[in-house]
């Protein structure tokens, strides 16, 4: 592990091949710019050995892809068993924008409601429980709080009674080779 964060600190996060300005035109819309600085700061990864923030500057549409794959999970499951899923589908408008997946195929994203993307509401898809509301905070105070222990929600559970925040607050940088 700390190998890989003196790779990362050396040669910069990563982030992929492309360039932010392209993919918020594939989009038709930026994104929020906590995520943006976020990224740019740490890159792609795997925070608490939990919460997968794929790889946004992918060349292969990677980002829009996550995105497409996201929104037709989302609208098959509206019309099938979850049909209580309360969001409309992005690319609609106030729709449900994934970019980033747990290990148990949770899913976080922002409901793109009006022009402004960081008044954008962030929320958890969870696989195996109803939809909840919009989180509380914003994407940064919620890895934060979620990392140390004191937030949790379906899809992004928390430590138990005995669990030390210091051991499971990790994140684990990809590189080229990562899948997502």
């Amino acid at each position: 592990m700390r190998r890989q964060l003196r790779m990362c600190i050396r040669d910069g996060p990563y982030l992929g091949g492309g360039t932010w300005e392209r993919l918020f035109e594939e989009l038709g819309t930026r994104l929020p710019a906590e995520y943006v600085a976020l990224m740019d700061r740490y890159g792609a990864g795997c925070w608490g050995d939990w919460l997968r923030f794929h790889t946004p500057l992918r060349t292969d549409g990677g980002f829009r892809r996550l995105a497409e794959q996201n929104a037709e999970a989302y609208r098959g499951a509206i019309g099938g068993w979850r049909a209580e899923d309360p969001f409309p589908v992005w690319p609609e408008p106030g729709g449900l924008l994934a970019f980033a997946t747990s290990n148990d195929a949770d899913v976080l994203g922002w409901l793109t409601e009006g022009p402004d993307p960081d008044a954008w509401p962030l929320v958890v898809w969870p696989r195996h429980a109803p939809q909840g509301p919009p989180l509380p905070y914003g994407l940064v105070d919620t890895l934060l709080a979620w990392q140390r222990g004191r937030f949790e929600t379906e899809g992004l559970p928390g430590l138990d009674r005995d669990d030390d925040p210091v051991e499971f607050a990790l994140f684990e940088p990809w590189d080229a080779t990562a899948y997502w």
